[in-house]
């Protein structure tokens, strides 16, 4: 982590007020928790816009992590330039309260690798008919004792699983951890134990893991009857395991992650997961040159007990440039309107969509059992739960959370 002059910021916070300042550690990731180097790199101070308040500041690029000194009820906008991928360029950014989060900040970006990936192939210790095998980065369907074409990250610590039927019982299996290349895996595999999660009628339900290697494994999809539906569950499961249940009544969602040694998910288990009708609302005007204004922003309608975390935003030229950004509950407080012109920040000017485009713009209000100071420090999910949507709070950790979606597209 390098250190650079804060002197000229620090004496301005000061000049302001500002006291008790509280290092924050933010760190620029891949879905697997690997660090990625920003193409731009910027954060600033205060509401935004920074028309009204403090600039931008560019932040070295040439690193992955970042010390930030904030003071302690101060709020901040942090953003990147993620690496391009195939042509198309990627911008996250978040606006959030120092009082929010703890020592630590990871941001994800959404699609670019740290790790180089190959193709492995792998030996099965009983035929299953069918059999996906899974690692970090992709699947792989196979019929028979053995599969090919899996990518797979390379490295040390990688780690690949097979999940699939054998005469009408599951089987699982995975590797433990292993260094690739070599390319041909062998995996054993044996009957699982069951246990059952019971969604309501008409409800479009998931149930999988994420291995604590960032391997996730699907394990069924169904539509759900109000009875239990039987969930495949493995024996060869530990502590950091989770298991990743979902269940979707149109745009109201609820998330539920268990550590596998919870137990609540252990063999036999049963539970239950629903979501109340949840609303999302609001309205968003533009110019050409920037980023877009929202307003009569409303939410609600989340279970008791779960506490606002925030709103996640997307806005999406497809194949050229993506935007995704984080809203915390405390940096929003009770406005209803909302701008942040990250297009002003140093080398962000490329965030803008190109005027006559369609672009898609995405949505999404969360409330959730565990503060963000939990869930933004936690390792990334590789594949995002409900796509467009769920990137910022899609991380290793347990958590029951509800989400609800808005989704349009519109000529820029």
């Amino acid at each position: 982590m390098r250190p650079w002059p804060f002197l000229p910021l620090l004496a301005l916070l000061a000049a302001c007020g500002g006291s008790g300042i509280q290092t924050l550690n933010v760190t620029l990731v891949d879905g697997i928790g690997e660090p990625l180097q920003p193409l731009a790199a910027a954060w600033r101070m205060g509401p935004p816009p920074s028309s009204s308040g403090m600039p931008w500041n560019a932040l070295p690029t040439g690193q992955s992590s970042w010390s930030l000194p904030i003071p302690a009820g101060a709020r901040f906008q942090v953003a990147f330039r993620c690496p391009s991928v195939g042509g198309a360029d990627f911008y996250v950014s978040l606006d959030l309260m120092r009082s929010e989060l703890g020592s630590n900040l990871m941001v994800r970006c959404p699609v670019a690798h740290a790790s180089p990936t190959t193709t492995v192939s792998g030996s099965v210790s009983q035929a299953l008919t069918p059999g996906t095998a899974f690692s970090a980065w992709g699947t792989a369907g196979f019929a028979g004792g053995s599969f090919a074409g899996l990518t797979a990250p390379t490295g040390p610590g990688r780690e690949v699983a097979v999940f699939g039927d054998s005469g009408g019982t599951p089987y699982f299996g995975r590797t433990g951890p292993v260094s690739i290349p070599p390319t041909a895996v062998s995996v054993p595999v044996s009957p699982t134990n069951t246990l059952s999660l019971t969604t309501p009628a008409g409800f479009s339900s998931y149930a999988g893991l994420v291995l604590s290697t960032f391997v996730p494994v699907d394990l069924v999809n169904w539509t759900g009857t109000g009875s239990p539906q039987p969930v495949a569950r493995p024996s060869s499961l530990f502590g950091g395991d989770l298991f990743q249940f979902w269940t979707c009544n149109g745009s109201s969602c609820a998330i539920l992650r268990k550590d596998a040694s919870d137990p609540s998910v252990a063999p036999s288990a049963s539970l239950n997961l629903s979501v109340p009708p949840l609303s999302l609302s609001g309205t968003q005007s533009h110019t050409a040159s920037a980023l877009p204004t929202f307003s009569n922003i409303a939410s609600g309608g989340f279970s008791p007990g779960l506490s606002f975390l925030g709103y996640a935003l997307f806005l999406g030229e497809p194949g050229v440039r993506y935007w995704r950004h984080f809203l915390s509950a405390g940096a929003l407080g009770s406005a209803t309107g909302y701008y942040v012109d990250v297009e002003q920040a140093p080398g962000f000017a490329g965030v803008v969509p190109t005027p006559g485009s369609s672009v898609q713009l995405r949505a999404t209000a969360f409330a959730g059992d565990q503060p963000l100071s939990a869930l933004l420090a936690a390792r990334p999910i590789p594949t995002e739960t409900f796509a467009a949507h769920s990137l910022f709070l899609d991380r290793m950790w347990p958590v029951h959370l509800e989400a609800a979606l808005l989704q349009s597209t519109f000529t820029w």
